[in-house]
C-alpha cells in the first residue's frame, strides 16, 4: 500500500530518525530518557513524523517544533516547504496550509530514544499514540503501513537483518484487548519483581496463513499454532532472527485459500503468487533460563513456589529462541507478508 497525499513535498521528504542500535534486545528506557516526536496526519490516514534534520522538503525539524511547544503550548509557529507556507497551531493541534487554508491534525507522542518502542504505562493513554482509525467495535484491525514511514522502515530493517526475500506488505495489528492484557502483565511483573524495567524484545514467529485470524484475535497459543518440537518447553516459540522463523512459514495463495475454504477450487488452483506470513511480536522475556522439554512453565529461581523465571531460551550466553508460557507476555504487533 502506498500513500497518496496532495502535499507531496511533505510526504516525499520521508520520515527520518536515528536508527535503533543493531541489537534487538535493548532494555526499555523509562520516560525520563524518552523523546517527544511530532506527527501530522497524511491524506492516507497515516501519522507521519516530522524530520529530524532540516531539508529542502521541510524547513522545520522535530526538535525545533518541540522547543517552540515547550516555550509556549498555546502559541503557533511557521515553517515552509518548496511550495507552501504552513502554520502549526499548538492550541488547536493542527497544521494549516497558509496558501490553501487546508488543515491537518498534528499530535505529540512519546517514543523511546533508543528503540522503536512506545510507552504503554500512562493510564491517560489507553492506546498507543501511533494507532489510527481505532474501532472499538472490532476485535482487531489490520492497518497497512505506508512504505515511506519510519514505522514500516523499522520493521523492514529488523526483518532484513537476516532475510533477503522481498516484503509484500507490513500490517500493524490493533487489538485493544490484547494490548491491555500486555500492559497489565508488564505492570504486574514490575510490581512482583520490584523493578523499574522488565526486559522486552521484538521477536519473530513464523506460521501458516490459516492461523493469522486466531492469533490476531486471541493471541498466540502453542496448542493451536504448533509446538516446534517442545525442545525448550511447552510454550509459544519466538526467534530473534526472521530467518529462523521463516522455517515455520507456509506458502499460500490468498485467493486460493479463500476458494478452497468454501469448496470452490481444487488445491492446485493458483490465482496469486505464493506468499508467506510472519509475525513480529512485542515480548516480555523478563528473566530467562535454559529451557527443557518437560517445562510447562518457567522453573523456580530458588526452589520456592513464588519466585519463577519469566521465559526459557535455547542458549544463556547468546539466546536466539525464546519460549513464552503466558500469552499475556506477548503482543502480536505486526504481520509481515513476504514472497
Amino acid at each position: 500500500m502506498h500513500c497518496v497525499d496532495t502535499d507531496k513535498h511533505l510526504e516525499s521528504s520521508g520520515v527520518l530518525h536515528k536508527p535503533p542500535d543493531e541489537e534487538l534486545c535493548e532494555e526499555e528506557m523509562d520516560t525520563s530518557e524518552a523523546k517527544w516526536h511530532w506527527f501530522y496526519l497524511a491524506e492516507c490516514g497515516v501519522w507521519h513524523m516530522f524530520e529530524e534534520v532540516p531539508s529542502t522538503g521541510c524547513s522545520v525539524t522535530n526538535e525545533q517544533i518541540e522547543q517552540s511547544y515547550c516555550k509556549n503550548q498555546h502559541a503557533s509557529m511557521d515553517f515552509y516547504t518548496a511550495k507552501y507556507t504552513y502554520k502549526l497551531d499548538f492550541s488547536a493541534m493542527k497544521q494549516v496550509n497558509v496558501t490553501t487554508g487546508k488543515e491537518r491534525p498534528i499530535k505529540r507522542a512519546l517514543q523511546s530514544a533508543t528503540d522503536f518502542r512506545f510507552i504503554c504505562d500512562n493510564p491517560a493513554l489507553p492506546v498507543p499514540s501511533h494507532w489510527e482509525r481505532v474501532n472499538t467495535e472490532e476485535p482487531y484491525q489490520l492497518i497497512a503501513l505506508c512504505r515511506d514511514t519510519f514505522e514500516y522502515k523499522e520493521v523492514a530493517r529488523l526483518y532484513e537483518r537476516t532475510m533477503s526475500q522481498p516484503i509484500r506488505s507490513i500490517q500493524r495489528i490493533q487489538n485493544l484487548d490484547l494490548w491491555e492484557f500486555f500492559c497489565r502483565k508488564k505492570a504486574q511483573l514490575r510490581k512482583i519483581k520490584r523493578v523499574v524495567n522488565v526486559e522486552e524484545k521484538m521477536l519473530f514467529h513464523g506460521t501458516g496463513h490459516s492461523n493469522i485470524q486466531a492469533i490476531c484475535t486471541y493471541n498466540f497459543d502453542w496448542r493451536l499454532t504448533g509446538s516446534h518440537g517442545d525442545v525448550y518447553g511447552k510454550g509459544s516459540y519466538f526467534a530473534r532472527d526472521a530467518r529462523y522463523s521463516s522455517k515455520f512459514c507456509h506458502s499460500t495463495s490468498k485467493h486460493n485459500f479463500i476458494l478452497q475454504k468454501h469448496g470452490l477450487a481444487p488445491a492446485i488452483f493458483q490465482s496469486d503468487p505464493p506468499y508467506k506470513c510472519m509475525f513480529l511480536a512485542r515480548v516480555l522475556v523478563g528473566e530467562y533460563t535454559l529451557g527443557h522439554p518437560q517445562y510447562c512453565r518457567p522453573p523456580s529461581k530458588d526452589m520456592s513456589i513464588a519466585n519463577f523465571f519469566d521465559s526459557c531460551v535455547d542458549d544463556m550466553m547468546n539466546p536466539k529462541i525464546f519460549v513464552i508460557f503466558d500469552s499475556n507476555q506477548i503482543y502480536p504487533e505486526y504481520l509481515i507478508e513476504f514472497c
